[in-house]
């Protein structure tokens, strides 16, 4: 019984620290908000965690790992292609992951989703620690497929939208319930597919689109 309770505790603060920080930012919420919304208190945060640092460590290492499996699973497939990569197959290989949670967890993958959107907005010295070990190469791997992908955009430009497609992806997947009207007909599964499928067109779109964006003269002269 009293290892049931220390799960529980264990995973109460978890639950706790990832709607908070996902909320406020990773340092916007004191250990002591956090306790509080958990119902725990101090000796059960140093006994399972001891840190903040830690604590990020477990939240990520709850989803992280499987997330990170799928995802070089997938990129390694891409690279491995004789031919150049379509765009429509690295959105793949970076949405699907992250999709596949949402569609088997409900929402503790969409609090997943919002805490590493928050946790990637902040950049924090604990983000980018995280990132070596649950995300490695990920972003250097995504650049290096986009430029056989779209050979017309430069490296920085690969490099911005590489950032745009994350981002874009994180919010749009963790806050889909709340950003359709599809979803109070109660068909989650399919309200969630049909918003998955917007999704990826955009993302698509926006990877593979122009460089040159015309300005109001030569919108006028057209």
């Amino acid at each position: 019984m009293a290892t049931v309770a220390r799960k529980d505790t264990k995973n109460a603060i978890l639950d706790a620290a990832e709607l908070l920080m996902a909320e406020h930012g990773i340092s916007g919420v004191s250990l002591r908000a956090i306790l509080s919304e958990a119902g725990a208190n101090s000796a059960a945060l140093h006994y399972h965690f001891g840190s903040r640092e830690a604590v990020v460590e477990a939240i990520l290492a709850r989803h992280g790992r499987t997330v990170t499996l799928q995802r070089r699973q997938l990129l390694d497939t891409l690279e491995a292609r004789d031919q150049s990569p379509d765009v429509h197959d690295l959105v793949n290989a970076i949405v699907d992951p992250m999709l596949e949670l949402v569609q088997t967890e409900g929402e503790p993958g969409r609090r997943f989703l919002r805490f590493v959107a928050r946790l990637q907005s902040d950049r924090t010295g604990i983000h980018r620690a995280a990132e070596e070990r649950y995300f490695p190469d990920v972003a250097k791997r995504i650049e290096k497929l986009l430029a056989k992908a779209c050979p017309h955009l430069d490296e920085p430009e690969r490099r911005r939208r590489a950032t745009m497609m994350v981002d874009t992806m994180l919010q749009s997947l963790a806050n889909a319930d709340v950003m359709s009207d599809e979803w109070s007909g109660g068909d989650y599964e399919r309200a969630l597919n049909e918003y998955a499928k917007s999704l990826k067109c955009f993302l698509s779109g926006g990877l593979s689109s122009p460089t040159d964006y015309p300005n109001q003269n030569q919108r006028t002269a057209e």
